[in-house]
């Protein structure tokens, strides 16, 4: 495994690493469910899980896919699951995917605009990319930021689906379509109101 094992930067291997045990089973299941509804990945695909923890994803994939996780802290290395920083780029050649998931990473990553233009890279012609990342609406967001209480989930950016949007098509992407994740696990909601909004992209 130490040879699947690339340098990550120190402060963020060391916050997420500190964090691993940090999940809830209920708003996984429900970002799973959503993203992987608007995926509509097809058998034998393959799919690259970008932030893949324990490869919680592949359970919601048809069993045949082609599936490899990337993730950054060294506790959830697996063998399908690679340990590296991907700020640093993705270690994969051109076209390797038809499907990149970033599931709740695009917040954390210091140079967002990069890390699509390397999905964009890896994905063949016609790929899709399945990104989500929180709702800035969500109510949790605006109480958090109308009182000033100090982001304790790593979170370095946040997006409106506009700036999403244009992120996307100057990466090379077009939006397709996007959906709301849950307002509270085990309560479904339309967008506006959600506590994450999925976004499926097509390379263009």
């Amino acid at each position: 495994m130490a040879d699947r094992i690339a340098p990550a930067s120190p402060e963020l291997r060391d916050f997420y690493s500190a964090r691993t045990a940090w999940r809830s089973a209920g708003e996984e299941r429900m970002r799973f469910r959503k993203a992987t509804a608007l995926a509509r990945v097809p058998a034998g695909a393959a799919v690259l899980d970008i932030g893949a923890r324990d490869g919680g994803l592949r359970a919601f994939l048809p069993p045949s896919v082609r599936y490899q996780g990337i993730d950054i802290a060294p506790e959830f290395a697996r063998p399908d699951v690679l340990i590296r920083d991907i700020s640093k780029g993705i270690p994969f050649p051109d076209g390797s995917y038809d499907f990149v998931f970033c599931i709740e990473v695009l917040e954390h990553v210091p140079n967002p605009f990069a890390t699509l233009a390397e999905f964009h890279r890896v994905l063949q012609p016609g790929g899709v990319l399945i990104l989500s990342v929180p709702n800035p609406y969500h109510f949790k967001e605006i109480i958090w930021n109308l009182f000033r209480i100090p982001d304790r989930q790593g979170h370095i950016y946040g997006w409106t689906r506009q700036t999403m949007t244009r992120l996307g098509e100057m990466n090379g992407f077009r939006l397709e379509r996007s959906g709301g994740t849950y307002l509270h696990p085990p309560i479904p909601i339309w967008a506006l109101l959600a506590r994450s909004i999925v976004y499926r992209f097509v390379k263009t």
